[in-house]
């Protein structure tokens, strides 16, 4: 079993933090930076986490936004080798999300590089996103975890990510129940576009899929994660413990020192 799922079904409440790399080779701002210039200063983003407490990485090719739809063989050739490399340093659960939407890549990625789990953010449906219409995963996923013998690698699975907007409307509980009876996701990653609606979505999915595993996938502070961890079993993690307060830029850590002590009380 993943080891992200053995914690979430002993209660933990982990604490996931995003390590998010540079422009890669294939993506639409990529200028010509070597390896070094992606790995280091993802292995440097990836030992504040750990030097700080956080309990699993997630490893996203935010530098390659705005994104395709499917991930090129050279973006996959080095958040491979980016993967492998911060899951040696760390040594606890690490897992990948690349924005492309590209299960396939994902899978490659995991596999080859001793990954724990994957987030797929358009599993079931379709939506309409920033950068055009991206479609269910499912097949895909299950399809490439079951021919490569992969099925410790657990899949979290986003429904309706608030990046972008379901094509059908108002059908939030039955993409819930396709992606946990039919695609069979191991877990689901709820965020809403206001921290309101993210408890909303959070109560609607107790009630129609019991007891998955549900993470909160953004818009987690310092201020409010002790609240989200009564509600939901972990939290994703990035802006709030960065220097410039958004996605991109480098982790304070006092910032991450403040956010684990919160998360652990």
């Amino acid at each position: 079993m993943s080891e992200l799922l053995s914690l979430l079904k002993a209660g933990k409440k982990p604490v996931i933090g995003m390590v998010q790399l540079g422009a890669l080779p294939g993506g639409s701002r990529y200028k010509g930076a070597r390896m070094e210039d992606v790995l280091e200063p993802a292995l440097s983003e990836a030992s504040i986490l750990a030097e700080n407490g956080v309990d699993v990485l997630m490893v996203q090719n935010l530098g390659d936004v705005p994104t395709a739809l499917s991930a090129t063989k050279v973006q996959v050739a080095w958040m491979t080798r980016v993967t492998a490399e911060v899951g040696r340093l760390f040594g606890k659960p690490v897992g990948l999300n690349m924005l492309e939407n590209d299960a396939e890549a994902m899978f490659a990625i995991a596999s080859a590089a001793g990954a724990d789990f994957v987030r797929i953010k358009v599993f079931v449906g379709a939506m309409l996103t920033p950068f055009g219409v991206e479609e269910a995963q499912a097949f895909t996923a299950i399809r490439a975890r079951t021919h490569w013998n992969a099925e410790k690698i657990a899949i979290f699975s986003d429904v309706h990510d608030r990046t972008g907007r379901s094509i059908v409307e108002n059908n939030f509980e039955d993409d819930l129940d396709y992606a946990v009876r039919l695609g069979t996701a191991d877990g689901l990653v709820l965020t809403g576009k206001t921290y309101a609606q993210t408890h909303e979505l959070i109560a609607t999915a107790r009630t129609k899929v019991g007891n998955v595993p549900i993470l909160v996938g953004g818009g987690v502070t310092t201020k409010n994660v002790s609240e989200i961890n009564t509600i939901a079993d972990g939290v994703i993690v990035s802006s709030s413990l960065k220097g410039s307060d958004t996605a991109f830029g480098t982790f304070d850590a006092g910032k991450v020192k403040e956010f684990m002590a919160a998360a652990r009380s």
